[in-house]
Formats: structure tokens, sequence, C-alpha cells
């Protein structure tokens, strides 16, 4: 049987101004020639999971010129909230027709599920106890299935800058390498592609269909104002991530890009 394809888009920071410019990129206009790649992909996805920051400023035009783009996605997209979303804004504006907001889907034999890792009014990721219990139950109920986990933050630490990190990552990589049955987990937020194995389970981020970062490895900034001194940008590709996902549980992943402007 052939394996069931995942794609992965994350950190696409759409704005109000549908041609308006961030960080020397127009997100609208990066996201709607990642999203032509990936409707030219052979064998095309099952689904498209797009995993947080999906506005820059989480108002309700930005959703609406997000949702015209992915309307253009001939499979169902399951959209998640990043630092930079507002939830019950995204939950009004977005869902609908091939758009679900969605914390576990079944595809196939594996299970997915959409990991919660928003602290509102902070930049960095955080678990809850409430996310865990979850987990856990979700976990448990799958059985034998294979399991694939996306979140915004990852639980990584690629940066020494707080904000870049997941609050209390060892708790929560602790948490899922006990469960065998997971096999991967996609993320976002740091703008990068980094893959880390756990035994049998991979941990990769992806990167952002607008602009990449290259993060600081020394000195940690105090603020977001701070971020741009500490980092450092590249808007010359932007990036999605495939997901092959197979029966015997096993899965290949690659990430793909797109040239700038």
């Amino acid at each position: 049987m052939d394996p069931v394809r995942v794609v992965q888009i994350t950190d696409l920071h759409i704005l109000a101004d549908d041609n308006a410019s961030l960080s020397g990129v127009k997100p609208f206009h990066s996201l709607s020639k990642v999203i032509n790649a990936i409707k030219s992909l052979s064998p095309a996805p099952r689904l498209v999971i797009a995993s947080g920051d999906l506005t820059d400023d989480g108002s309700p035009q930005a959703y609406q010129h997000l949702r015209q783009l992915l309307l253009e996605l001939p499979c169902a997209v399951y959209v998640m909230t990043g630092n930079h979303d507002e939830t019950a804004v995204m939950r009004t504006e977005l869902p609908g027709d091939n758009i679900f907001y969605q914390r576990q889907v079944d595809c196939e034999n594996w299970k997915l599920l959409l990991v919660d890792s928003k602290l509102p009014g902070s930049s960095f990721g955080f678990v809850s106890d409430d996310e865990f219990a979850w987990l856990d139950e979700q976990i448990n109920n799958a059985i034998d299935r294979p399991i694939l986990l996306a979140m915004h933050h990852t639980p990584l630490r690629l940066c020494a800058s707080p904000s870049c990190q997941v609050k209390n990552a060892e708790s929560f990589l602790s948490k899922i390498k006990s469960f065998p049955q997971v096999k991967c987990l996609i993320a976002g937020h740091t703008h990068n592609e980094v893959e880390e194995a756990y035994g049998d389970l991979r941990v990769m981020t992806t990167p952002s269909t607008m602009v990449q970062v290259t993060h600081n490895q020394n000195e940690a900034c105090s603020s977001n104002d701070e971020f741009w001194h500490f980092h450092e940008a590249d808007t010359s590709r932007h990036g999605y991530r495939i997901v092959d996902l197979n029966k015997d549980g096993t899965f290949e992943s690659q990430v793909s890009w797109v040239a700038g402007e």
C-alpha cells in the first residue's frame, strides 16, 4: 500500500494587508508560492498541517487572507495556533470547507495528535498539565497505532534565547519518549530545519514559509525588542515538510524548498 502523505507548513505570518512586507518578505506571496508547490506534488498530500504562527498579528483580515490561500489546497487542512495567533479569532475566521480546527485525526492506521504549546502572552512555549493529561488519554486510547505529534514550539533547545524554547521541554520530551508508539514529532516556531533522534522517535523542526532564521547560541536576549540583535534572517527561500507515513509504522520525511523573490 502506498504511504499516506502529510505536508506541514508553519510560521506563515500572514498580515492584514496581503501585499505588506515583514522582514523583507511578503508573507502572503511566499505562502502562495509554497502552496503552488504543494499542489504540484506527486503523490498528492492526503492532508496538510498548518502548525502555528499562521498570522503575525492575529487579525480577522489576516485570517481571511490565509483562508483564501488554504482553500486552494485539494485536501484537508488542519490548523493550529502559535504564539502570534489569536485562538478565538482563528476559530471564527478559518474553519469551514476543507479547513479544520481539530486536535486528533485518524489517518489510515496512524493517529495524528495536535499538541497545544501556546501560552497566552508569551513567545516561548509551554505544555500545560491539562495538555499532558489529554496526551496521556489520546496515546493510551491509540493502543498500538503509530502516532505522529505536531506542535508549534519545538522542544529541542536550538537557541539560547528563552523566547525560542519550550519552558518545560525536558518534561515534555520525557513524556513522549515513554510511549513507543510515538514515532515522530514535527514542530515549527524557530524558522529552521533541525532533526534529532531519540531511539525510534524523531523530532523535527520545519522551516518557515516566510523567512529562515539562524539562532543565537551564546547569549540570551532579554526581550523580543532585541531579537534581531541575536539572530540572522535568510529570505532567499521558503520551506515546507513532507512526511510519508507507511502502513508498518515507519515513515520518511524531507524538507522541500521554494526559491524566494
